[in-house]
C-alpha cells in the first residue's frame, strides 16, 4: 500500500497556504469569504477541499474578519497565520503564511485563493502529480480560459520567498516573483473553466451556477 493522500514516502507531505486576508471592499452585504456556497460558506469550502485533497497543515491566513474566518472553520483541522497591519496584496499574505510553517517539514505548499471555491480536490491532485516529475520547480494551474490557482511552491522556493520578497511592493505578484527572480517554472493543464474568483455578488452567482452546470455534467458522465 503506497503512502496516505498527500504525503510521500519520506513522511512529509504538502502543505496549503489558503490566503483570507482581504477586505471585501467590493461585496456587498459583508464578507465575501462568510457568503454562503452550497450550504457552506466560501472559506469553508475551500478549506474542506484542500483537505479532502490530502494536503497537510492547511494554514489560513487571516487579516479583516479574522474572528469571524474562525469561526466558519470551526471544526475543520486548520492553523491560522495573520498579517501583520492593514493586509496589502497577496504577496505579503502569502510570506504571512511561509513564516507560519518555518518548523513544518514539508515538501512544499500550495497557495490558494480563499475565495474560489469552485476549485475541487481533483484539481489540486492533477497539479501535485504533475509536480512529481520534478520537485526543484514552481507549477501553476492553468486552464482552459486562464492561469490561475493553485501556485505549487517546492521546499526550497518556499523557503527563500521571504528574501526574495524584499524590495518589492506588497502588491507584487507571487508569480512575477517567481518569474522575474528566475526561478524555472512550469505549468500544468487542467481541463474545465478557472474557478470563479469572488468579488462580488454577481461573482457568486455565477460561481453557483456553474459548479451547478459542472455537477450535471458529471452526473450525465458517470
Amino acid at each position: 500500500m503506497g503512502p496516505p493522500a498527500g504525503e510521500e514516502r519520506d513522511g512529509r507531505g504538502l502543505a496549503a497556504l489558503i490566503l483570507a486576508a482581504g477586505r471585501s471592499t467590493r461585496m456587498t452585504g459583508g464578507s465575501k469569504l462568510l457568503c454562503d456556497f452550497e450550504g457552506m460558506t466560501v472559506i469553508r469550502r475551500v478549506a474542506s477541499t484542500a483537505l479532502s485533497a490530502g494536503l497537510e497543515p492547511v494554514v489560513v491566513v487571516l487579516g479583516h474578519d479574522a474572528r469571524a474566518v474562525q469561526s466558519a472553520l470551526s471544526g475543520l483541522v486548520v492553523r491560522y497565520a495573520r498579517v501583520p497591519g492593514v493586509p496589502r496584496g497577496r504577496l505579503v499574505s502569502v510570506i504571512a503564511g511561509i513564516e507560519a510553517l518555518t518548523e513544518d517539514p514539508v515538501l512544499g505548499a500550495m497557495v490558494l485563493l480563499g475565495d474560489e471555491p469552485g476549485l475541487t480536490a481533483d484539481d489540486i491532485r492533477t497539479v501535485r502529480e504533475a509536480a512529481a516529475a520534478d520537485r526543484s520547480i514552481v507549477w501553476r494551474a492553468v486552464f482552459r480560459d486562464r492561469p490561475g490557482h493553485p501556485v505549487l511552491l517546492p521546499e526550497p522556493v518556499l523557503r527563500s520567498v521571504p528574501d526574495l520578497a524584499r524590495g518589492h511592493e506588497p502588491e507584487f505578484s507571487l508569480w512575477n516573483l517567481i518569474v522575474r527572480s528566475g526561478l524555472p517554472h512550469s505549468s500544468v493543464p487542467i481541463e474545465g473553466q478557472a474557478p470563479v474568483d469572488i468579488d462580488t455578488r454577481d461573482d457568486l452567482e455565477r460561481a453557483i451556477q456553474r459548479s451547478g452546470i459542472d455537477t450535471q455534467r458529471v452526473d450525465r458522465q458517470g
